[in-house]
């Protein structure tokens, strides 16, 4: 490992953690770059300006004429030399480097091209008069547009204008405005030739790169510390870069596209959370309600058996006349025939049982049976389901019967003045409990029958369901990751090894 300046900052020597974390994480061109900065005794007092573009576009003899001295050209793109020129200003230096062709097929070059442009603290995309609009140097424009590198656009050799052909005035505002679309302001475009021209900004260009270089050198070391921190952040990026794709393939997989930045992938997550949520919400409210109308019926039915008037009072009234013909002392005719009290006996056991048959069928179980199949109907059950339930409620019924009344003695209590009223109530009760007991099954069905249909629509949103959670997770696995990047480059950003390294 290269050694540290002597006169680099303490927050520059921090970076030396961030390049061995780099280097641990597969980014070891990236640390090395950090490394070299900080192995620059210069690094403090140096001010980078790097010229980049097409080969032939003139940057040799722009970066010569800038500096007052003449740079070795070839005729082809041979070399990956950069070339280093260094001009004195107030405290410090300013470098310019003349950079190879960005069009050259060497690999080698466009490497010696990537190495400098990390160096350089501003980029000076030049092209020449007749190529302005040259893919590749529009390219670069985009490429440094979106980087927080101060970037100029020089349009050189314009002294081969012809005025015939074109005003210049004309000629200049469409490169400006060219450059505008990429973000570069007119203040920043030059017209330089090093050929005499009316139209060179060659003296312009140097005054802006030199109080340019003097502003920041002025800064106590913030040149040499952007260039560490730009690197350390594109260190992070290359990191994540192959993980970063493959979510975001994961998430186009999952939803046909993939998020243009973290934001709108945490807006499709929310969006997609709060669906998730809502199909849940939707199936616990349908569920609750299903549960809660099966109980309420339940709960109507069941008091409709408590409440149905099956023994008024001239019901009643037989049930007590049956009771006194029981008791010992109960004889009919002068001669209190035996015979005779016992015909009375079944003949008003005969009569309370007949009220009362009539009383449960027409004020008890014809209303509710019917009350019941309705409401039943009103479930929307499937049709088989709907037809036995409706015939499970038809078939509602108390046998009631002179041996049904008869079970309801209790000949001990017989000696009981009152005993009749108690009877009467002791008939009603059996009558309730059995019409109870059948309504209780009928709803327990029913609701086991409900649960059934929920658990059958439930399975019928499945997919929907399956399909909401595995865009929730892509899109939670992508921002989660994303968050993590955006940690890492802020803890770099401070000199600092990203948390959980």
């Amino acid at each position: 490992m290269s050694s540290v300046s002597t006169t680099a900052p303490s927050f520059a020597h921090r970076f030396l953690a961030v390049a061995d974390w780099l280097e641990a994480e597969g980014a070891s061109r990236y640390a090395e770059r950090i490394r070299s900065i900080l192995a620059d005794s210069g690094a403090l007092t140096t001010y980078t300006a790097a010229f980049c573009g097409l080969f032939s576009a003139g940057k040799s003899s722009l970066v010569g004429a800038l500096a007052g001295t003449r740079l070795k050209t070839g005729a082809n793109p041979t070399t990956a030399d950069v070339e280093a020129v260094e001009m004195e200003v107030q405290g410090g230096t300013l470098r310019l480097l003349d950079t190879p062709g960005i069009d050259s097929t060497d690999d080698r070059h466009r490497e010696a091209t990537m190495n400098a442009l990390y160096q350089a603290d501003l980029v000076a995309v030049v092209t020449d008069y007749q190529h302005v609009e040259a893919d590749a140097n529009l390219e670069l424009l985009q490429m440094f547009a979106e980087s927080d590198k101060p970037l100029l656009f020089i349009v050189h050799q314009v002294d081969k204008h012809l005025e015939a052909e074109l005003p210049f005035d004309a000629f200049a505002e469409s490169v400006r405005e060219l450059a505008a679309d990429y973000g570069v302001e007119s203040s920043r475009v030059f017209f330089t030739s090093v050929r005499p021209s009316a139209h060179s900004q060659l003296d312009e260009l140097r005054a802006l790169l030199v109080a340019s270089a003097e502003a920041a050198l002025g800064m106590d070391g913030e040149p040499m510390i952007r260039r560490l921190v730009e690197v350390a952040r594109e260190g992070v990026t290359a990191c994540c870069e192959s993980e970063w794709a493959r979510r975001a393939k994961a998430v186009e997989d999952a939803g046909g596209r993939a998020p243009q930045s973290l934001d709108e992938a945490r807006e499709w997550l929310w969006d997609a959370k709060r669906r998730a949520e809502a199909i849940a919400a939707e199936e616990a409210e349908r569920r609750q309600a299903q549960n809660a109308l099966v109980e309420a019926l339940r709960d109507g039915w069941l008091r409709a058996v408590d409440l149905a008037q099956i023994a008024p009072y001239e019901t009643a009234e037989k049930g007590r006349r049956y009771i006194d013909s029981l008791r010992d002392d109960f004889k009919v005719g002068m001669f209190r025939s035996a015979k005779k009290t016992e015909a009375e006996r079944e003949a008003r056991l005969a009569a309370f049982v007949a009220d009362l048959k009539e009383k449960v069928e027409n004020f008890l179980v014809r209303p509710l049976s019917s009350e019941m199949a309705q409401q039943v109907r009103e479930l929307g059950l499937q049709a088989g389901a709907e037809e036995r339930f409706i015939e499970r409620c038809q078939g509602l019924g108390v046998s009631v019967d002179a041996s049904y009344v008869q079970a309801c003695v209790k000949p001990g209590s017989l000696v009981a003045a009152e005993y009749g009223h108690q009877f009467v109530r002791d008939v009603q009760d059996r009558v309730r409990r059995e019409m109870r007991a059948q309504v209780q099954e009928i709803a327990e069905e029913l609701a086991a029958a409900v649960e059934e249909r929920l658990q059958m629509e439930e399975r019928a949103r499945a997919p929907e369901r399956d399909a909401t959670e595995r865009w929730c997770q892509v899109l939670r696995s992508y921002v989660e990751f994303g968050e993590r990047y955006e940690s890492a480059l802020a803890a770099v950003t401070q000199g600092e090894v990203p948390r959980g390294a």
